[in-house]
């Protein structure tokens, strides 16, 4: 049953990876001129990023957007302006610092049952070689 349920986490584990990348490509185009010759050079970079580096930099994109709006309205003098730019700010803020401690508790139970799939595997191993050794 051990066996199986391993097996089990690392497939669950694998296809979790799998679903939760997608790719990004950016291509960067740079026209040169040299001798009176047009040089065109085309880089294509592909990365993975997850869901959660998505959510990551979306969340943390606003939170700065909020941060430079409330400095323009304090800049402009526009109370009104300046309150809702503020609640905004502390709204981005609070879902930042949620989203960091939920980040951080995920890794912490990956942790723990990456040690105890860990634990279970060793003793896997050696009841099947003690096993091999009685035979």
């Amino acid at each position: 049953m051990r066996k199986s349920t391993i097996k089990t986490f690392a497939l669950f584990l694998g296809l979790l990876a799998m679903a939760a990348c997608k790719k990004e490509t950016v291509q960067t185009t740079t026209v040169d001129t040299v001798n009176g010759d047009t040089v065109t050079i085309t880089t294509t970079t592909t990365a993975l990023k997850t869901d959660l580096d998505i959510k990551t930099d979306s969340v943390k994109v606003k939170w700065d957007k909020a941060k430079e709006d409330l400095k323009m309205a304090i800049a402009n003098g526009d109370k009104k302006a300046e309150a809702a730019a503020q609640k905004t700010a502390d709204e981005a803020e609070v879902a930042w610092n949620k989203l960091k401690a939920n980040v951080n508790e995920g890794a912490d139970k990956t942790k723990e049952n990456l040690n105890e799939a860990k634990e279970n595997l060793k003793e896997n191993y050696n009841e099947a070689l003690e096993k091999a050794k009685a035979k």
